[in-house]
């Protein structure tokens, strides 16, 4: 999974072993918006995945993460209507759509959204499909409680802090009584706060496993289990698995 240089390989685990020797925040406090930042941010993300040939060259793991890593934590999930976050070429929908009967396909870059369509069409006619380009941030498209299972494997890792607790607000909101999310993001955040992904190592952003959680409890949403996982460095990144809370009935009046 790892094939970057060795030279650089070398380099960013130096610098990790600096800024693990500083004193990291004891409680995580979500940081305060910054528009321009975070529309920056976005178009980096975006220019720097459009057209990559990244995808490929991953589509040859899909099978392994899936039987050893993903499936283990989301076999129990209600797959009737899925949100899938930053799909790229489609090596996570193919096995969600032997799953799910709806698929809300999101990414910001229409090259990936074009592709998917390209690949898949509208469905197979026991799972449709639903294509969007979205501003990177938000699921205007989608109604209150509509979805769910949301999804995100191997590309949030990516997004800065600001961007993902934009997103987890989302979640929350597009989310039905008692739906779950399986959302694969960056914990290079718990040893480095540098907001240029792009210099980080695996391009990881500033997120964390703590901050993770922080925004699911200010989203209103109940974190199941995270796992720290190796991604040619140890504890890189962190699968957050999470529901939204089922809705209490009102006691009846006497």
């Amino acid at each position: 999974m790892d094939a970057s240089p060795p030279r650089l390989r070398s380099r960013w685990r130096e610098r990790l072993s600096r800024w693990r020797s500083r004193e990291a925040p004891a409680v995580p406090v979500p940081p305060p918006a910054d528009d321009a930042f975070v529309r920056r941010h976005i178009e980096e993300c975006r220019q720097l995945h459009d057209g990559s040939g990244y995808y490929a060259i991953a589509e040859a793991d899909m099978d392994q993460q899936w039987e050893q890593t993903i499936w283990p934590l989301i076999r129990g999930a209600d797959m009737t209507c899925v949100l899938e976050l930053a799909p790229g070429h489609g090596r996570n929908t193919r096995k969600l759509i032997e799953l799910a009967r709806e698929i809300h396909l999101v990414d910001v870059n229409r090259s990936c959204i074009d592709a998917c369509r390209k690949r898949f069409g509208e469905g197979d006619g026991r799972c449709r499909l639903r294509y969007h380009v979205n501003d990177g941030r938000s699921f205007d498209f989608l109604p209150d409680a509509s979805v769910s299972f949301v999804y995100s494997w191997d590309s949030m890792v990516h997004f800065d802090k600001r961007v993902v607790r934009a997103y987890v607000a989302e979640f929350a909101r597009v989310l039905t009584p008692g739906g779950t999310g399986f959302v694969h993001h960056s914990n290079y955040g718990a040893t480095s706060d540098h907001d240029v992904f792009h210099e980080n190592p695996g391009w990881r952003s500033n997120m964390s496993r703590e901050l993770f959680a922080a925004y699911c409890e200010e989203a209103g949403l109940e974190v199941v289990e995270q796992k720290l996982l190796w991604w040619f460095i140890d504890d890189l990144d962190c699968l957050s698995v999470f529901r939204k809370p089922p809705r209490t009935l009102s006691p009846a009046p006497h």
